[in-house]
């Protein structure tokens, strides 16, 4: 990566290094689009793996349970490629029947649903959220209102667990294919607020 000149970086970065994610700039949306993209593209025949290992069928939105750890795997990428991504998640219920814990998770139509996804400076980025219909891949606003964080990961501890094993499980895959970097999306081109 080609050091940038004092006048073509952030305040905030230093020589050598990448901007922090709140320097992120909206031209980063369609970097983070493409790799958010192609993360999908890698994990959809993935989704069908997990599902059979927990001996379900197939639901009929293949992303349908998989956030959690799509979130997490999306959150790995993302950081490979010099973003600093935060796995986060919202549950507004301690289970089927359990007492509200607030408005946390995914807002789809009236009610919240538990979800995961990824935050990365001003954007939130979600590959699963088509199992609520919304599109397939998301990068949005990190104040989108259908968005809501919670301060706790509700997941047992087994369970974080297996969400970990499951992307570790997959990362040599995506690195064997994904070897020196993204392909159409290598390390990102960072401009100065001035040059937008």
């Amino acid at each position: 990566m080609p050091k940038s000149s004092p006048a073509a970086r952030p305040d905030n970065a230093r020589p050598g290094r990448l901007p922090s994610p709140s320097t992120l700039l909206p031209s980063d949306r369609t970097s983070l689009l493409k790799i958010a993209a192609a993360a999908r593209r890698f994990v959809e025949p993935i989704w069908e793996e997990w599902h059979r290992h927990a001996g379900a069928d197939r639901p009929a939105i293949a992303a349908q349970g998989t956030c959690g750890r799509t979130s997490l795997f999306l959150q790995r990428v993302l950081n490979t490629q010099g973003f600093g991504a935060e796995w986060v998640c919202g549950t507004p219920r301690s289970g089927p029947l359990g007492p509200e814990n607030g408005p946390f998770g995914f807002r789809w139509g009236k009610t919240w649903q538990s979800h995961a996804w990824v935050e990365c400076g001003n954007f939130i980025i979600d590959i699963t959220a088509d199992q609520f219909g919304a599109p397939p891949v998301l990068v949005v606003d990190r104040m989108d209102s259908r968005y809501n964080k919670d301060n706790r990961d509700a997941a047992l501890p087994e369970f974080v667990l297996a969400r970990k094993r499951a992307v570790d499980d997959i990362w040599p895959r995506w690195q064997r294919i994904n070897l020196g970097g993204l392909k159409g999306s290598a390390r990102l081109e960072r401009r100065a607020p001035e040059d937008k």
